[in-house]
């Protein structure tokens, strides 16, 4: 079992710029592989401080909590032109004779989240401003939008941040007649909506240092996506009582915990989530 960095430090090594990365020519255009050594398996997950966990604290005052979903591992998905995974691990390392269980959602389970939650609810967002919202396409969520939802909600980030944002995917999901999604997952395209995949947009998300990002989609950017996101991407989190919860409360942030399972070369996990405030 590898050893847990020391949580204490892990904010203090300097993060490059995005247009920075990736650190090495032969790394893939904007992968932060190396940055915490070559033997890392946590990727943006390693700004989860002690300090970020004791600030996500003060976000408790209500005793209140929301279930969420699950959490995928870096093993989910690979860049798509190498088909290399997190720090160059490769298929064979998954599912070879070989395999082992490098960069597997254990790796999360072994040292669990506690962080500041923020979501930006976009699809109450659409809805107020009278914006088509196409959830089965591949309909782009504008950084712009997200900005001034972040605005109006006079939220601002800070390293290690778990950001949620709330597409309506699942409110539309959730109206479909059985026969109606047993159509929608058989489709070749498995088109979706989700965060626009601009280059303007990965270097802002890269910027803010996110720990970690979801969604209520299938997929956390709008789906088929040409590009590579160097952070930590999850999807399919039930947001609907969390955006009910936010809204009641007139408050956007809140401490965010998770502890998946201890599945050693694991993909991914129910997510254990809770959001408290």
């Amino acid at each position: 079992m590898p050893h847990p960095q020391d949580k204490t430090n892990s904010s203090a090594l300097t993060r490059p710029r995005c247009d920075q990365l990736p650190l090495q020519p032969h790394h893939p255009k904007g992968s932060a592989w190396g940055l915490r050594g070559a033997d890392d398996e946590r990727g943006t997950l390693n700004l989860l401080t002690e300090d970020v966990a004791h600030t996500a604290g003060s976000e408790v005052s209500q005793g209140r909590a929301v279930n969420l979903s699950h959490w995928d591992g870096l093993r989910h998905y690979p860049y798509s032109d190498s088909k290399l995974f997190y720090n160059g691990v490769t298929q064979d390392d998954i599912s070879g004779c070989k395999a082992n269980t490098k960069i597997g959602v254990k790796n999360i389970a072994i040292e669990p989240i506690v962080t500041r939650g923020i979501l930006l609810d976009w699809y109450s967002y659409a809805q107020r401003e009278g914006l088509a919202c196409s959830p089965f396409t591949n309909q782009a969520i504008p950084l712009s939008h997200l900005l001034q939802i972040a605005h109006e909600a006079g939220v601002t980030f800070r390293q290690g941040d778990v950001l949620l944002i709330r597409s309506g995917w699942t409110a539309a999901y959730q109206q479909l007649s059985d026969d109606e999604k047993e159509q929608l997952g058989g489709r070749d395209d498995r088109a979706s909506c989700g965060v626009e995949a601009t280059e303007e947009s990965i270097q802002w998300h890269w910027e803010q240092g996110f720990a970690a990002v979801a969604s209520d989609t299938v997929t956390y950017e709008a789906w088929p996506s040409p590009k590579s996101w160097g952070v930590s991407m999850h999807e399919c989190w039930d947001l609907e009582e969390l955006s009910r919860t936010c809204q009641a409360l007139g408050r956007w942030t809140f401490m965010l915990t998770s502890q998946p399972l201890h599945v050693p070369g694991g993909v991914a996990s129910p997510a254990n989530a809770m959001a408290i405030f």
